[in-house]
């Protein structure tokens, strides 16, 4: 089974430089980074430590993952972030879970013994309303839905019909693999705190979001 890693970038020269030399390339078949227009030297910087790069063809987050599934034709794909938030450790933990048989394997910014030195009140409080609302709504277990931090396989990915291209992604891919009753697990991890670059996420209008996505996810699947 080949697995590609595919590492968003959009202005994240600092974080890119700091974290990506710990990403050991003997882990996966293929490294591919998917920019969304970085200015900053990203780019320069992704050639110049010798990683393929895409360049993202619908803007967003969700667009990112769509462009590096179109692009890729590996068994499985691991989502990565280069921001100093995923840690490169991750990596190889996802592989030996996944390779256990599962469609999905999350990492949970938020489980029993989570370390998270990135999240407001605000932030974390958002986390949990969702995570609560994704459990009551399609019967979940899950302590994080919305990290990008996961391995899922190709055949998983397209039965999800996944069509989110904004920063309710990832929600997305944990719902309707609980719609589809794919076999998923998390793995407790930590969420360090970011390096350089701006964060992306404005509470407002990704809380908006994610509150229509479950409810238009819900009676889709119900009804």
């Amino acid at each position: 089974m080949s697995i590609v890693l595919l590492v968003f970038t959009l202005n994240e020269i600092d974080g890119f430089k700091k974290i990506m030399p710990h990403v050991k390339r003997e882990w996966v078949d293929d490294i591919i980074v998917v920019d969304g227009g970085s200015t900053d030297g990203t780019i320069e910087e992704a050639k110049r430590q010798n990683f393929k790069i895409i360049h993202q063809k619908n803007r967003g987050h969700g667009g990112a993952i769509v462009t590096g599934m179109q692009n890729t034709d590996h068994d499985a794909a691991i989502f990565f972030g280069p921001d100093g938030n995923h840690e490169p450790e991750e990596i190889p933990r996802l592989i030996e879970k996944f390779q256990e048989g599962y469609d999905q394997v999350l990492i949970s910014r938020f489980g029993k013994g989570s370390i998270n030195d990135d999240a407001n009140f605000i932030e974390w409080f958002g986390n949990k309303m969702f995570v609560f609302l994704a459990n009551v709504f399609f019967c979940g277990n899950y302590t994080d839905t919305l990290n990008e931090s996961r391995i899922i396989s190709r055949k998983a990915y397209e039965e999800l019909n996944f069509n989110a291209l904004k920063m309710d992604s990832t929600q997305q891919l944990s719902i309707r693999g609980l719609i589809k009753k794919q076999k998923i697990i998390e793995l407790v991890g930590n969420e360090p705190a970011r390096v350089g670059g701006k964060k992306k996420m404005r509470p407002l209008p990704v809380g908006a979001s994610l509150s229509w996505q479950i409810i238009r996810e819900f009676f889709v699947w119900k009804f």
